[in-house]
């Protein structure tokens, strides 16, 4: 197992409460000055997160998610180690207009953190539970891994509550970040949600056709794939493929187990995630991101897609209209001092539609896109926001086709090892454009 202790001291300074505020603090009272980083908030600190729809000057609010700062050290004379934890959570019900309570879901909770860091967490690590579990080290653990404290008890529960299976895929998975930038585990999940999948059911097969995580790894990695680009090449294989299986995710493991690498050791052979056979489309890659790495920018390499006839491209193609959807705005602020903005991203959909050329028949997307109005995130927090196509299908002739996508636009924020996941689902159609579908929790 990997030893956790000795982490780097500047995310502790960042990410950790190691200054308490004076006179009353941020959400826990009145106070004249905001801490001026994640790392200064206190035990009892309340914040709130918002997902709405802006349209024709009416902002609709999609999901309202409270959140409060507890100390989960369990030794008071060690000092505290503070993480976020959800206290309420709503989201729009279509049919009435209203905010309804989420449905019952299981989250972490400060009593359940301090039970598992006594009882199972500090034993792995050979302390002793009635001197106190040493938090920050827990919380050390999750910085290092990039893993948000709801998202470690979903993976932990996924491996049957296995420390030792846990750290076995763990340490595993994040030697990939080369190939998926840092949000590995993110990704793993995302592909799940997608793919309609338990995340308990993914590693149990993965184990069962690979063996190890680290085969399963090493020949993704061979194949140029990684975790990212996994979801591309599961619905390409799908598509390609001309017999039906009970376990088409085991069979796609199968297919990706038996798949070569070329014989020089050159460039690996890279299953191509634009290749939809069954209606002879192209598909472009989708990859977008608004802030990375904490750093506010724009990446507009790849950061749209287009559904065209295969071998032509978007100046083979005329007469195309332009709509656009909505904007979805999320932002955290202060429960307390709502001008106090901790992270907050505006954008909106957009696309190039009704696109035909005289030589065949059909109505196609000339291109999808996000354009983003605005993003920021407080220093010390982060803010991802990633788009990817989930599927393709045709409601019309194949002579004439009028080819659908779904993007899935999917918004991670947070910091203090809390995560804010919130999913978009858009549609594009080639005679209709794009337009806003519904929102979801990842």
């Amino acid at each position: 197992m990997k030893s956790i202790r000795g982490f780097s001291a500047v995310c502790t300074v960042l990410l950790l409460t190691m200054v308490m505020l004076g006179g009353g603090g941020c959400g826990g009272g009145s106070s004249n000055s905001l801490p001026a980083t994640p790392g200064e908030i206190q035990p009892g600190a309340q914040y709130e997160g918002v997902l709405s729809l802006q349209e024709d000057g009416q902002e609709t609010v999609l999901m309202r998610t409270q959140y409060e700062a507890h100390n989960i050290e369990t030794d008071p004379s060690l000092p505290p180690a503070v993480a976020l934890f959800v206290t309420k959570e709503e989201h729009l019900d279509e049919a009435t207009g209203t905010l309804k309570a989420a449905s019952d879901i299981s989250r972490p909770t400060p009593e359940s953190v301090k039970s598992f860091l006594e009882e199972t967490w500090d034993e792995a690590q050979g302390g002793v539970a009635d001197e106190g579990v040493n938090a920050r080290e827990f919380l050390e653990f999750l910085a290092e891994y990039n893993m948000p404290l709801d998202q470690f008890f979903r993976f932990f529960e996924a491996v049957d509550y296995s420390m030792a299976e846990f750290m076995d895929f763990i340490d595993t998975y994040s030697t990939m970040k080369s190939l998926d930038g840092q949000d590995v585990f993110g990704e793993i999940e995302s592909f799940c949600h997608l793919a309609g999948m338990e995340l308990s059911e993914y590693f149990s097969k993965v184990k069962q056709v690979f063996g190890t995580h680290a085969a399963f790894c090493e020949k993704l990695t061979a194949l140029g794939i990684g975790k990212s680009y996994l979801y591309h090449a599961y619905v390409d294989w799908y598509m390609s493929r001309t017999d039906e299986s009970e376990d088409p995710f085991s069979a796609f493991l199968e297919h990706l187990k038996n798949s070569s690498v070329t014989a020089k050791g050159d460039d690996p052979v890279k299953i191509d995630p634009v290749k939809w056979a069954k209606l002879g489309l192209d598909v472009l890659k989708f990859g977008w991101d608004v802030i990375k790495d904490g750093k506010p920018q724009v990446q507009t390499d790849g950061a749209f897609t287009s559904v065209l006839r295969r071998e032509t491209t978007a100046l083979d193609y005329g007469y195309a209209k332009r709509n656009e959807t909505s904007i979805l705005h999320f932002k955290v602020t202060d429960a307390w001092i709502p001008s106090w903005v901790l992270i907050e991203t505006k954008f909106r959909g957009s696309a190039s539609y009704a696109a035909t050329n005289p030589s065949f028949g059909g109505q196609y997307l000339q291109n999808v896109q996000f354009d983003v109005e605005s993003a920021y995130a407080m220093w010390g927090m982060y803010l991802n926001v990633s788009a990817q196509v989930s599927n393709v299908t045709n409601s019309a002739s194949v002579e004439n086709p009028d080819p659908e996508i779904d993007v899935v636009a999917r918004i991670n924020a947070g910091w203090l090892f809390q995560s804010f996941g919130k999913s978009a689902y858009f549609r594009a159609q080639g005679s209709r454009g794009i337009w806003f579908q519904r929102w979801g929790v990842q």
